[in-house]
């Protein structure tokens, strides 16, 4: 999958894990003669960025390590290339250098969205919640951000993190304003209606995720099932109990829906 411009991975809805936030990167698609891309660091630099995006996607991180590194190595003014190695990195656990790439990105692009964006979730995750705020607010000033309900659901999470529940509502209602198919978003919605006992609106929220997600992940087919339970819904809590038995048994989830409330 290549895009122009800003690609946003919503990990959140992807293979690596529902809460993990989104995370920006820069793939930038580049067709150009091999004897430029041969002459020109930076064009060299933007390719094996692109690699890198594209192998983080797939699930090859160690490959996608490798072209970020080479994409520092051709042009280590590239701050997409930083801001790649600082994603990389985070999702080793290796929080030193990540740091170190995201602020390198900042000190090369201090008014880039997407570098801003990732610096807060690394540091609403790994230092402070309230300190990776600013840095979603400062993502948020550029009108000309592509993904802006990248930025508003992180600072959601992190509000959440930090257990403003009413903080967080804010955030993922305008990030789901603004992309309506943010179904990372929807559930989260859905799961603060449900803590409130607002069946009706915590199953609208729900649905609203299950029409865009063909393969609901446990968490939410669990939250699916104990909104059915409080509305009272056998049918449909016997299907979301039944989907959850058969694709994932041996799930913390699963156990719990046993008893769902």
């Amino acid at each position: 999958m290549k895009k122009t411009l800003a690609t946003v991975l919503v990990l959140a809805a992807g293979a690596i894990g529902l809460l993990q936030g989104c995370v920006s990167s820069t793939a930038v698609e580049t067709r150009v003669p091999d004897q430029i891309v041969k002459s020109d660091p930076l064009q060299r630099a933007k390719i094996h960025t692109e690699r890198a995006a594209e192998y983080y996607r797939q699930g090859n991180v160690a490959v996608a390590l490798e072209a970020a590194k080479q994409a520092v190595a051709a042009s280590p003014s590239h701050a997409p290339a930083h801001n790649m190695l600082g994603i990389i990195y985070m999702q080793l656990a290796n929080d030193v250098q990540a740091a170190q790439s995201f602020e390198q990105a900042l000190r090369l692009m201090p008014n880039d969205s997407e570098a801003l964006n990732n610096y807060g979730w690394f540091v609403c995750q790994r230092q402070n919640p309230a300190k990776g705020l600013q840095y979603f607010q400062a993502a948020l000033k550029n009108p000309l951000y592509a993904t802006p309900e990248s930025a508003l659901y992180n600072a959601g999470l992190c509000l959440k993190k930090a257990n403003d529940i009413r903080g967080a509502e804010v955030q993922f209602r305008a990030a789901v304003q603004r992309q309506p198919l943010l179904a990372a978003g929807l559930y989260e919605l859905a799961e603060i209606e449900f803590t409130r006992g607002n069946a009706r609106e915590a199953e609208a929220f729900i649905a609203r995720h299950n029409r865009l997600v063909q393969l609901p992940n446990a968490d939410v087919l669990l939250l699916g099932a104990r909104i059915a339970r409080l509305q009272g819904d056998k049918s449909a809590e016997s299907s979301y109990v039944q989907q959850l038995r058969r694709r994932f048994p041996d799930t913390p989830q699963t156990r719990a829906a046993g008893n769902p409330n």
